[in-house]
């Protein structure tokens, strides 16, 4: 599974698919995630709060392909959190639409008092509770970690969702998931602590 297929799928409600988090943290932690997946494809890098464009041959998934090509037509624009913000404020519909078409999500809307809410339903409950028991299997067990699971641990920590993993805040499970992160290559340890940041000041934006 891709690596943003899997955090909107730990970031929503198995039952309602409401949101666990707020929507700007589930916003820039799917845009992370859709920068990460261009990062593992050896497509971008991220130095610091920059990244560049690397490899401009197109990866397979549309999605990615879509917004490699964005960045290609916009390489002025090198801020990591630039393309957060402006990937976040479509990724819920672009991430949730990827994974409607291979029938793991449905698009429903749910009225409210004065308004009507979009959300997206798992086909298969068991599926998203599913993800976050494999991720809290990966940072209680003792098996080598991938970098793409490395990187989803470092996004849900970064946008909040590690309590949902670790629900009993096991600290075996918090140190391995601090010392995986150590060991992720440079390019992903930047974007993770990008969004962390990002998520940070959107907090207190809201407070402000």
């Amino acid at each position: 599974m891709l690596l943003a297929d899997d955090f909107f799928l730990i970031a929503h409600d198995d039952r309602d698919g409401k949101s666990r988090l707020s929507a700007r943290a589930v916003e820039l932690g799917l845009a992370g995630a859709m920068l990460g997946e261009l990062v593992l494809e050896q497509r971008i890098l991220v130095e610091g709060p920059r990244l560049r464009v690397i490899n401009r041959d197109p990866p397979s998934d549309p999605l990615a392909h879509t917004n490699l090509a964005t960045m290609v037509a916009e390489l002025q624009h090198r801020e990591v959190r630039t393309w957060l913000l402006f990937l976040g404020r479509t990724a819920v519909e672009a991430v949730g639409q990827r994974l409607a078409r291979v029938g793991l999500v449905e698009q429903v809307q749910v009225r409210r008092l004065l308004r009507t809410e979009t959300r997206w339903l798992p086909a298969d409950v068991n599926l998203p509770a599913g993800r976050v028991v494999r991720l809290r299997r990966l940072l209680t067990g003792v098996e080598p970690m991938r970098v793409a699971d490395t990187t989803l641990a470092g996004l849900a920590e970064a946008t909040g969702l590690t309590g949902h993993v670790l629900w009993d805040r096991d600290p075996a499970g918090i140190r391995r998931l601090q010392q995986a992160i150590t060991t992720l290559p440079p390019p992903l340890r930047d974007l993770i602590l990008q969004v962390e940041q990002a998520v940070g000041d959107s907090v207190l934006s809201q407070r402000g």
